[in-house]
């Protein structure tokens, strides 16, 4: 091994330790002073009359000196004398790449050309989860530094989050992902020295290389999973190209001499950086360093496993309170010691559970980038305003909700968002906004995506119904009704196909998914005010607070949420559809009454209506009335998968009581499907028979909630 080969080796154990560096661990400090130490060393024994080795000798001296000062830094200067040695670093590999002379790219053919070694795979691993959460912020402070070029702090955040990435590549010889890395570092380091302004193409290069790294970590991770070597990404060539183009030209330089006369050696940017920045970043990056000390990385399984076992030993305990209740008068010692054990149960259930719920933040911010590339794709000007990002949801709620969030947006921007000369003639700004929220309300996420283009207009919806034969030519619908159309397969009212919608497909994927998550999605819009689409998802998929029924000796559990009310029924507010399908007159609106006793083919149901109980559920604008014998109670169970049984209309999931039986959790939304199906009367039909009905009656009402 050659002099410049072992400097290559020392210097990328360098770029590794410079991302770990800590002002509060001193250990790490003096280890990285050493190193430097060593690479100085080896460069001056080899320097002679190379004039790069000789600038490499003295940038590493510089170096070792600022880590020496580094160990008795303050906290607040910390954070500069760091980045000030990760552009030291920086060069000295540019430095050294000169060394090795003819700046050609090196042949890449055989890189990564083996499969991965073994012991490599858990680094790689962690490498890939890091790199991600990386990428992510760098691309989410991508779009900040759009919108303000100058705003020295994130376009420092985007930077490091890229020499970070190019580091442990590095260090883990995963060249291609690395050298990708390091030319997009040089090009924001070109902006930060203030040599070219981040935007339009400049910007647009970074934001490929983001793409880019995204896919090459996925195929890194499949190349994991196969035991296989990862194959050289296409357009990874033409893209290094760009972004070295991007870097030689000088054409977005500031105007200013004084400004492009900045010194652009490390030393001086660094050194000139410390009482400027040094305030700026003192709070977000000490904070940043106190919570990594803070967090440890675990297994999603493990975690799975953990809220696994925590259900089942609330069911344990369930059962255990069942026999104490009665077995024991409720003023003896083993009985309260049991009350005590429920409640510390319950509290590690809620603990467990709160470790899976992560902020939405990572989803919203994905839809930054959509809208930014849509507005571009369709001519349009359209600013995304995110709010609540912070609210947390169940981790796997989150990763499932990210679909139908990209399908809603795309329908805000292409169909919602009117063109600038057309948002001009109406008196409009010429930039539409597209509103993302999130918010808990009554135990559920409250998710909002408004936008304030033309809005639905409802006679253009219905023609396109009554074309396709989804509605009678005399039925009448309510707005929420007519608006809702959209969520039919196939249902498009876009004059023309474009690739980014068009086809009628999309929308019904987003009330599938939304349902399947327990979910539920209303509609709000005004002509040329805009559209809102509301989505309400439960906090977790694993527990549910559910209302306990009772048909027959069998018990259902009716989510609370879902909800309305109950009521025992009159006579006369019971009425027969066609002979053989019943609605019930409830505050002067017929509801379909589903009686689940039949449903489920349970023998010895409450037959009468007026002798048993009728739950009023809703989903959307949507109700039906399920007929019970009678109601227990509330309670919160842990929500199991039936597994093997398919998927059965009416029923998600099941759930273990404490007498040890299983319980069925009902599904809403296909229970209201059944009733309509049974009812065969369409909502016009509803209408006209409640009103006819209402004369009949008088309008009665019912007698209790």
């Amino acid at each position: 091994m050659d002099s410049k080969e072992q400097l290559a080796g020392l210097l990328e154990q360098a770029a590794a330790k410079v991302t770990l560096l800590d002002v509060q661990d001193t250990s790490d400090i003096c280890g990285f002073e050493d190193l430097l130490g060593q690479l100085n060393t080896l460069a001056q024994q080899h320097a002679q009359a190379d004039d790069a080795l000789q600038a490499f000798c003295q940038v590493s001296r510089d170096a070792a000196e600022w880590a020496h000062l580094l160990a008795e830094a303050q906290p607040e200067q910390a954070e500069t004398q760091i980045d000030a040695i990760s552009s030291a670093v920086m060069q000295m590999q540019q430095l050294l790449e000169d060394a090795a002379s003819d700046k050609t790219e090196p042949d890449n053919s055989t890189a990564e050309a083996t499969a991965i070694a073994e012991e490599d795979i858990p680094l790689i691993q962690d490498f890939i989860a890091e790199s991600r959460e990386h990428i992510e912020a760098a691309e989410a402070a991508l779009l900040e530094l759009e919108a303000d070029p100058k705003n020295s702090e994130t376009l420092n955040q985007i930077f490091r989050s890229f020499h970070t990435i190019k580091g442990m590549a590095g260090f883990l010889n995963l060249t291609e992902i690395s050298q990708l890395a390091h030319a997009a570092e040089n090009l924001l380091d070109m902006a930060r020295k203030e040599q070219l302004i981040l935007i339009d193409a400049n910007c647009d290069a970074v934001f490929s290389s983001i793409d880019m790294l995204k896919g090459m970590l996925v195929a890194l991770d499949k190349a994991i999973d196969a035991g296989a070597a990862p194959g050289r990404p296409e357009g990874l060539a033409d893209l290094l190209n760009h972004l070295h183009c991007c870097a030689d030209d000088q054409a977005q330089q500031p105007a200013e001499p004084q400004q492009t006369a900045k010194p652009t050696s490390q030393p001086d940017s660094g050194s000139d950086s410390v009482p400027d920045n040094a305030p700026k970043n003192t709070d977000s990056n000490s904070a940043g360093h106190a919570a990594a000390v803070e967090k440890i990385k675990v297994s999603t399984t493990k975690l799975d496993d953990l809220i696994n076992m925590t259900g089942e030993l609330a069911i344990g305990q369930l059962m255990i309170d069942e026999e104490v209740k009665h077995a024991l008068d409720t003023d003896s010692d083993l009985f309260r010691k049991v009350a005590l054990q429920n409640k510390i149960v319950r509290e590690l259930q809620e603990l467990s559970m709160s470790m899976r719920m992560v902020p939405i933040q990572g989803a919203f911010q994905k839809m930054g980038r959509l809208v930014r590339d849509l507005s571009r794709k369709s001519a349009k000007q359209v600013k995304l305003l995110t709010y609540g990002e912070e609210t947390e949801l169940d981790r796997n709620i989150v990763d499932k909700i990210t679909d139908p969030l990209v399908h809603m947006i795309r329908n805000s921007v292409d169909h919602g968002i009117e063109s600038p000369q057309q948002r001009a003639e109406k008196g409009k700004p010429e930039q539409g906004i597209v509103r993302l929220s999130a918010s808990h309300q009554a135990g559920n996420v409250v998710i909002e995506i408004e936008d304030d283009g033309r809005g639905l207009r409802r006679e253009k919806l219905i023609q396109k119904a009554l074309e396709k034969g989804l509605i009678s030519e005399h039925q009448e619908l309510s707005d929420e009704e007519a608006f809702r159309l959209i969520f039919h397969a196939g249902f498009s009212t876009a004059e023309q196909i474009s690739d980014v919608s068009g086809r009628g497909v999309g929308m019904d994927v987003v009330r599938k998914n939304i349902e399947s998550l327990g979910g539920k999605t209303d509609i709000r819009s005004v002509p040329d005010k805009g559209t809102t689409f509301i989505i309400r998802l439960p906090l977790t998929l694993a527990i549910i607070d559910g209302q306990i029924v009772t048909v027959s000796d069998q018990r259902y559990i009716v989510p609370i949420n879902s909800i309305v009310g109950s009521v025992r029924p009159t006579s006369e507010q019971i009425s027969t559809v066609q002979q053989r399908a019943e609605m019930v007159l409830i505050r002067g609106e017929l509801i379909p009454l589903v009686r689940l006793g039949q449903l489920f083919e349970v023998a010895g149901a409450v037959d009468d209506p007026t002798a048993g109980l009728l739950v009023v559920v809703e989903e959307g604008s949507r109700k039906c009335a399920l007929l019970v014998d009678d109601l227990i109670g509330q309670q919160q169970v842990v929500i199991k998968n039936l597994s093997g049984l398919g998927k059965i209309k009416g029923i998600s999931g099941g759930a273990i009581m404490g007498d040890g039986r299983i319980s069925l959790i009902l599904d809403i939304p296909g229970l209201i499907e059944l009733g309509q199906e049974t009812s065969c009367v369409p909502d016009n039909q509803q209408a006209q028979k409640q009103t006819a009905y209402k004369s009949e009656t008088g309008d009665a009402q019912d007698n209790g909630n």
